[in-house]
């Protein structure tokens, strides 16, 4: 008989926070991420300057020194010097997702969706300190387009949507022979459901998160969830429907133990995916 897996995050302060924050820096919060095989890396940002425009004026402009350092700054005051990553996306080479740190006093962190065929940019502005439970992710989701671009009047600009509810992914690491792997269920507009066996274990675990659904083409979403009064790291994944692929980054407090959690950011490409049937059977299967 399956169990299920006993989980607890460690509570931590404002205080706890800062001390986390200034313990890292640009490079050291990926850990070894930066060596994983699954990161897909593309040069196309490496030299250029580029501005984005936001709503209420907000002004996000970057210099990219090369494929891995950058230099960011945003029109409310903050900005800084990080390690990034940018990657296209699944199927899209001129779609460009760009992932990075920010080292402020509050841990923080920037994904930019970059779609240099029309010129529209969605921004997931976020960091640690949710009210209520500080080491949780809060984020907001903003609007763009790429300053100076001409848009292209016959695009439809990137917005909310709910072409997924109801329907099931199961995802799985690249050349992997077991079914097993992570099964992701769009319960609704709002939240993301995921269930997965510990492997080699008896143990189960499944989870429903709060979550935003962007469509940029018919077969391409993003899904953004926050792992809600758990580690409250966010998730971030850009899906291509029709490869069955994805880009997918995290940021927050995560790591392999629980009790120590640690700061921490990546970025991986490609997992293989199948649609699935919402029953969660899954637990039962290898």
């Amino acid at each position: 008989m399956l169990k299920r897996k006993p989980r607890r995050w460690r509570y931590l302060s404002m205080d706890d926070i800062r001390a986390i924050g200034r313990s890292f820096d640009s490079l050291s919060v990926w850990h070894d991420a930066m060596e994983n095989p699954m990161m897909v890396t593309s040069d196309r940002l490496a030299g250029k300057k580029i501005s984005f425009r936001f709503e209420n004026d907000l002004v996000w402009s970057y210099e990219f020194f090369d494929e891995r350092h950058l230099r960011w700054k945003v029109s409310d005051g903050r900005c800084g010097e990080e390690i990034y990553n940018a990657s296209p996306a699944p199927g899209y080479p001129d779609l460009i997702w760009l992932h990075h740190y920010c080292s402020l006093e509050i841990p923080s962190c920037a994904d930019l969706y970059i779609d240099f065929e029309t010129g529209y940019a969605v921004l997931f502005d976020a960091s640690l300190g949710q009210p209520d439970n500080p080491r949780e992710v809060q984020r907001t989701i903003r609007f763009g387009v790429i300053d100076g671009a001409q848009i292209d009047p016959n695009a439809v600009p990137p917005q909310y949507t709910n072409d997924l509810t109801g329907r099931a992914i199961r995802w799985k690491a690249p050349g992997s022979a077991s079914r097993g792997g992570i099964k992701y269920i769009f319960s609704s507009c709002c939240y993301l459901t995921y269930a997965m066996k510990f492997r080699g274990t008896d143990y189960c675990w499944m989870s429903t998160n709060p979550c935003d659904y962007l469509k940029l083409r018919e077969d391409l979403y993003i899904c953004s969830t926050i792992e809600e009064r758990q580690t409250g790291v966010e998730l971030l994944m850009l899906m291509n429907t029709t490869l069955m692929t994805d880009v997918q980054t995290e940021f927050g407090m995560g790591g392999p133990v629980e009790l120590e959690s640690r700061l921490q950011t990546s970025m991986r490409s490609g997992r293989e995916g199948v649609w699935d049937e919402i029953p969660v059977d899954f637990f039962n299967e290898e």
